[in-house]
Parts: C-alpha cells; sequence; structure tokens
C-alpha cells in the first residue's frame, strides 16, 4: 500500500521561491477535498476505498508559510477487511528557505506509530542544508544547495507557467520519506483563462477564483537513489490558480490512482506582509 501522503505537498504547497528576485504571496486558505478510487489495476489486493484531504496555508512571503494537514483514506485488504489510514502532518518552510520543519503523526487501522520529526537548516539562502531526523530514529543527512523544499517548487512552476514554460526538472525534497530526495518533472499546460474551465466553473465552492487563471499541470516523482530506474515513484496532476490553490487533484501510485474534488474552500485573511523586507 502506497503512502498516500506522498506528493501532496508539491501539489498544494506554500511559500516563496528563496534566493530569486521575484517574490509571490499565495492565499492563505482552507480546503477540503474529497478523495476517490480513479482507477484500480490489481483487483483483489489492497484497494482504495474513499477518503479526505484537509489542508490548511497560513503565513505570508514574509515570515514564511506553516501547512497543516490530515489526510484520511479507507482501504479494503482482502485478508483483514477495512483499514483506516490517517496521516497528520504540520510543516513550516522559511520565507528565505533556510529553515524548513515537519511533523508528520499516522494511525493506520489500530496501529499508533511514533510520531515522525525532521528539520533542515541552511546557513544561507541558496545554500548546503544540514538536515535532523530528530524522530523516531536521529540521523543527520546533507542537502544539496539546488535541492528544493516543496513551496520553492510550487512558486518556481507558477512563474515558469506565466512564462510560457511547459516543461519543468528540478529536485524536490519534502519529509514524507525520511531523507530521501526526488526528481520532479513537470509538465505545464497553457494558460487557462478565468472561467474557461468548465470542470471549475460548475463547482460553486471555487467561486472565489472565477478571476484568477490557472493551469493544468502533471508532475512525475522519480527516486534519485535509482539512476537505472525509469518508472515514476507516483505521479500528481492537478488545476493550479494563480493564487496557489489547487483543485481536480489525482494522485496515481502505479497500481491505482485517486482523485480529489475540492468540497470546500475558505480564503483566509492574509497576514501583513511588508514585501520590501523579502530577501532577495
Amino acid at each position: 500500500m502506497r503512502d498516500v501522503k506522498m506528493g501532496v505537498l508539491a501539489v498544494l504547497g506554500c511559500g516563496v521561491l528563496a534566493g530569486q528576485a521575484f517574490a509571490m504571496d499565495l492565499a492563505p486558505h482552507r480546503a477540503l477535498y474529497e478523495l476517490l478510487p480513479a482507477r484500480v489495476d490489481q483487483p483483489g489486493k489492497v484497494m482504495p476505498m474513499d477518503g479526505r484531504l484537509a489542508y490548511e496555508i497560513t503565513g505570508s512571503a514574509c515570515d514564511g508559510y506553516t501547512v497543516n494537514y490530515r489526510i484520511a483514506n479507507r482501504f479494503q485488504d482482502p485478508t483483514s477487511g477495512s483499514k483506516l489510514v490517517d496521516t497528520q502532518l504540520n510543516v513550516f518552510e522559511a520565507a528565505d528557505g533556510t529553515q524548513f520543519d515537519v511533523e508528520e503523526h499516522q494511525l493506520a487501522g489500530t496501529d499508533d506509530a511514533p510520531a515522525q520529526r525532521l528539520s533542515v537548516k541552511r546557513p544561507q539562502s541558496g545554500g548546503v542544508g544540514q538536515g535532523q531526523i530528530i524522530s523516531p530514529d536521529a540521523q543527520t543527512f546533507t542537502l544539496a544547495a539546488d535541492v528544493l523544499f516543496p513551496s520553492a517548487l510550487e512558486i518556481k512552476l507558477l512563474h515558469e507557467a506565466e512564462q510560457g514554460i511547459s516543461r519543468d526538472s528540478s529536485l524536490v525534497f519534502d519529509g514524507s520519506d525520511g531523507k530521501k530526495v526526488l526528481k520532479a518533472i513537470t509538465f505545464i499546460g497553457k494558460k487557462r483563462a478565468p472561467g474557461s474551465f468548465a470542470i471549475d466553473v460548475s463547482n460553486i465552492e471555487l467561486k472565489p477564483l472565477a478571476g484568477l487563471a490557472s493551469w493544468a499541470m502533471s508532475t512525475s516523482y522519480y527516486a534519485t537513489d535509482d539512476t537505472n530506474s525509469d518508472t515514476a515513484d507516483y505521479q500528481a496532476s492537478f488545476n493550479m490558480y494563480e493564487n496557489g490553490v489547487s483543485s481536480e487533484l489525482l494522485f496515481d501510485y502505479g497500481s491505482y490512482a485517486l482523485k480529489g474534488k475540492l468540497t470546500k474552500l475558505e480564503l483566509l485573511k492574509p497576514a501583513p506582509c511588508d514585501t520590501a523586507k523579502i530577501k532577495k
């Protein structure tokens, strides 16, 4: 059973792209997505049934962003029956990319896994990162200077989308699998004019975004520790608005895929931000 939380941070991400000569303040918001099976290739094995993803982002491009999300999925196991996997994450990413903290707690059925905590610090924006897995098993690791955090990847994709760039290749670290770094290859569709994406137009929850443009994006994630593999670990597809809100999610884990429909959206009051103080 693949870990459904993988890829969520990159799809719904937050923050600013540190070390660049631009900044973007994304919309603080709460969103709720209903998750349903989109495809099951191996009937008779562990299969997804349904689930929910609750997501909240607060903060600003000056001070950084805090993301809280909870993803709960029910799976059908042919031997043990229905099983609920409930994962909660709290993530903080500094505005200048010098700090990235992740705390995760997962409950799978009646098995309550120990909390996982890790932290990465960079001495300066764009520098080499020193990582520490705090629990459950303490260890240290290093992140290369060109490895992006989820927020930085999201902002990079949005800026490339605005420039008409259709393909991006980046290294990304989201902390969902220890010290593992992934290669993310993203294809970006043509800019969708406000109100032109019929599926979202029919969703009343997305009415507050009716005046914003969006892009269809699809990101495939590859393990960097297996240079001989040309098969993606998983793939995430979504419609991304220019303020960072995502709709029409699709997570493909190979043997099955889950689709996510936005069922509730609440835009939150932005935190004050003096853009002159943002590090360039």
